[in-house]
């Protein structure tokens, strides 16, 4: 029930922010691209490709969505792009379309942006597929924002069986230190401030004994802290836990 209730709210953070970056880009002059540049795109099997514009809130092209994941063309929706994902990857998927979205939409790029993450959607069947999707911008207004962006993609569920969603954002010139601050902002609440105090000490190589008697808590405590991270976080270790941490900006 509670990931029912929590999922629900973070669905209403995401639209609430898409609805927000629709109304600041009304005003905006597109420069367009044909999308003759991917129509003829060959696609493999197991793969697809589609434009989401976040000025007009659409899927403005798609190919190969029915024969890869079975929904009529209607059925794939601007809605259903943004928010249908497996509910253990919903909130981390989420948490990094927001940033990059931020930071794209409130800073100049290029279109050789590209952005990558791998996480498991659902099939019209009901079932999930662990994917590939590569975003690059397609469309940009004047001022070089984001106005939309082409993504492919790729079912990988044949070399990547595992639940975690790994991503990475490249773009030429790019500002890693300033877009990390976007990243580190939407996870600032992924950890609680307990756990946070845990996750530092086990950066330094410190054992849950010892952290126990720095916090003044008992052993069965941080050791509960620990599972809940790695719960969290999708991660199997400490060294994938911190790993995680460093790259999602809470160390």
């Amino acid at each position: 029930m509670w990931s029912f209730v929590f999922i629900a709210m973070e669905k209403g953070k995401i639209n609430d922010y898409l609805k927000e970056l629709n109304i600041k880009l009304q005003n905006s002059e597109v420069v367009t691209r044909s999308f003759a540049d991917i129509s003829n795109f060959p696609l493999a099997t197991g793969q697809c490709i589609y434009i989401v514009d976040f000025k007009k809130r659409e899927v403005t092209f798609q190919h190969g969505i029915t024969e890869f994941l079975g929904y009529r063309p209607e059925e794939f929706t601007f809605n259903h792009v943004v928010n249908s994902y497996h509910p253990n990857d919903y909130e981390m998927v989420i948490r990094l379309m927001k940033a990059i979205l931020q930071y794209a939409s409130e800073n100049n790029m290029s279109g050789d942006v590209g952005y990558f993450v791998t996480c498991r959607i659902p099939c019209k069947d009901g079932s999930y597929v662990k994917v590939l999707r590569q975003s690059n911008v397609y469309d940009l207004d004047e001022g070089g924002k984001i106005i939309s962006n082409v993504s492919l993609i790729t079912d990988i569920s044949f070399i990547d069986t595992t639940e975690r969603v790994q991503w990475k954002f490249d773009a030429p010139g790019l500002d890693q230190k300033k877009f990390k601050e976007y990243v580190t902002k939407e996870y600032a609440d992924f950890f609680s401030e307990r756990e946070l105090d845990v996750l530092k000490l086990l950066k330094n190589g410190i054992t849950s004994q010892c952290i126990s008697e720095k916090l003044f808590i008992s052993k069965h405590t941080v050791d509960g802290h620990r599972r809940k991270m790695l719960y969290k976080s999708h991660c199997t270790n400490t060294i994938d836990l911190i790993n995680f941490s460093k790259t999602n900006g809470l160390l």
